[in-house]
């Protein structure tokens, strides 16, 4: 098993993460490739996935999850940095 973190904004490090059953990627050289979002499981081909702002490898590469989530992401991203300038 892969060493796979989630980074959390409130402690502003990384913690261990489980993925989702089923194949996840940082890659593939094939954009039609079937594989799983890494935050939420859904099944979509690696060229619908966007690049996780928070699930990476130990190199800090992120994993690519679905639209949703990553949107989730951006969100959790933008709130957590505009609080921390006000």
């Amino acid at each position: 098993m892969p060493d796979i973190r989630k980074w959390n904004y409130q402690k502003g490090a990384y913690e261990p993460y489980i993925p989702p059953v089923g194949h996840i990627s940082l890659y593939e050289p094939v954009m039609e490739t079937p594989i799983v979002c890494a935050s939420c499981g859904k099944q979509i081909t690696f060229g619908e996935g966007y690049t996780s702002f928070a699930i990476h490898n130990c190199s800090g590469f992120g994993y690519s999850v679905c639209e949703s989530c990553h949107s989730a992401e951006l969100d959790e991203e933008e709130r957590y940095y505009s609080a921390a300038w006000r």
